[in-house]
């Protein structure tokens, strides 16, 4: 689902001037009071008051996702399989059977077998007890691998838990800064609505003095601004609701809730587009990714896991080798015990014995082709696994452009923005003089896109950085991990 809420927030960038963003939270604590609570009126219910900072939405999401939850739910299936490896190797095989059931009784005299004979009319109650037991001694590494694959097998699992963790972070951040890209672009739109206001009472008042420097084209002017204004309002409006409706569905936040986003960064972001030595060498976050990267951990375990797993099917060449007990009895009361080591009763013994014995699969064709699929499993996520680390080392050195990138274009857009901002002043001076609108509305239009390209250009700042952590393996911190 946060996959998909990226991709209309990305969608919403690049379809028009007024960002629509989806983004989702959950509230730190508790309901927070304001002002108008006091006012409400007593027979509606109390709709609850949700503000968030993105490390809260971070820590909410991280929490709720199902898709962590799938993860952390393989793995706890991985620690059970190791359990058992572990447990295979040190306990031996035990098995208890005791069975109940009618005997009958001796006939004739114990001490000449020629008179022995079975009673039928004498029944009675016997019990037979057997246990056995089967302890390996050497299996050729089929134990000792098995535990290893194993425990490989759930280090990558615990990989997946947090390469998860990183991968949800990242997109609650993209939704989070798009969320405060639209609302930074209403803000520069209402003002745009009072300076259209201004100027439309400016023209007014100059019509009514009588100025021959203006007219009602003046005002039709105004008017088609105006609209333009108002149709961006409605779209930011709209992008800021769905926005936050789909930050509430992902934080599972109530519907009803009054939720919103509280956005703290400017101070800092403003820090590093200042500081020029702020992002360290290209190949430094290389290195950082290839050493800190779940997903590339993941992938380092599973290539052992399959080692380890292809000894196992070797293992399968050679005997194994075990120790075999067991011990039996069975009790009838009724019946006389026989003292002749000749006679075998089954009813009344107690036997007892141990072996070492050799077990040898010889269906040696079958055993050499589990070996070679398992190497063939072994060979094919090694290659993924090169190929992975060279994808990473690529993904790193694009995102580090766009960082880039990103942090020259907010520069240069300031400035821009200054200079539309001094034109516009200008043109406010010489519209409160000559009244001529038509200069003052391309300052306004100037200015509103330069603010647009300014805001634009510090989400796209916000965002890569965001993405830089990510693909470095550095996408949380630890008070999440």
């Amino acid at each position: 689902m946060i996959r998909f809420l990226a991709q209309i927030l990305a969608g919403s960038l690049i379809a028009g001037p007024v960002f629509t963003g989806p983004v989702f939270a959950q509230a730190p604590s508790g309901p927070v009071r304001t002002a108008q609570a006091d006012q409400v009126d007593p027979a509606v219910p109390a709709v609850p008051v949700v503000r968030m900072t993105l490390d809260q939405c971070v820590d909410r999401a991280l929490r709720v996702s199902p898709d962590i939850e799938q993860a952390v739910i393989a793995v706890e299936g991985l620690e059970a399989r190791l359990s058992e490896a572990r447990f295979a190797g040190i306990t031996p095989r035990l098995e208890w059977t005791n069975i109940f059931g009618p005997a009958p009784g001796i006939e004739g005299d114990t001490e000449k077998i020629e008179t022995i004979r079975s009673d039928l009319t004498d029944l009675g109650v016997f019990s037979r007890t057997q246990i056995e037991l089967v302890q390996p001694i050497y299996t050729f590494g089929k134990l000792s691998n098995a535990k290893k694959a194993a425990e490989y097998g759930l280090e990558a699992g615990e990989a997946a838990v947090e390469s998860r963790k990183i991968d949800v972070a990242f997109q609650v951040k993209k939704l989070f800064y798009g969320l405060v890209l639209a609302r930074e672009l209403r803000d520069i739109i209402l003002e745009s609505e009072e300076k259209v206001q201004e100027a439309r009472d400016r023209v007014n008042e100059m019509i009514e003095e009588d100025s021959e420097d203006v007219g009602q084209n003046d005002l039709l002017r105004i008017d088609v601004f105006e609209f333009e204004v108002l149709q961006s309002r409605a779209r930011a409006e709209k992008s800021i609701e769905m926005g936050k409706t789909a930050l509430k569905t992902i934080l599972e936040i109530d519907r009803s809730s009054d939720f919103d986003i509280v956005h703290t960064a400017a101070g800092t972001e403003s820090a590093d587009l200042e500081e020029p030595d702020a992002f360290e060498e290209l190949d430094v976050y290389i290195e950082r990714a290839k050493n800190r990267r779940y997903d590339i951990r993941q992938l380092r375990a599973g290539v052992l896991a399959r080692r380890a797993l292809l000894k196992v099917a070797r293992s399968d060449f050679y005997p194994q080798i075990a120790l075999a007990g067991s011990l039996q009895w069975g009790i009838a009361p009724h019946r006389p015990e026989l003292d002749n080591p000749f006679l075998r009763d089954e009813f009344n013994f107690l036997r007892g014995g141990a072996v070492i014995t050799l077990r040898q699969n010889f269906n040696f064709g079958l055993t050499r082709a589990k070996y070679l699929a398992r190497k063939v499993e072994l060979e094919a996520l090694v290659s993924r696994e090169s190929q992975a680390i060279g994808a990473v080392a690529l993904q790193v050195e694009q995102t580090y452009r766009d960082v880039i990138e990103a942090r020259t274009n907010v520069v240069n857009s300031d400035r821009a923005l200054r200079s539309a901002r001094g034109w516009l002043t200008s043109a406010q001076l010489g519209f409160d003089v000559t009244g001529d609108s038509s200069e003052l509305l391309d300052a306004f239009t100037a200015h509103a896109k330069m603010q647009h390209a300014h805001r634009q250009a510090l989400y796209q700042y916000r965002v890569s950085l965001a993405e830089l952590d990510h693909v470095t393996g550095d996408g949380i911190g630890s008070a999440w991990r």
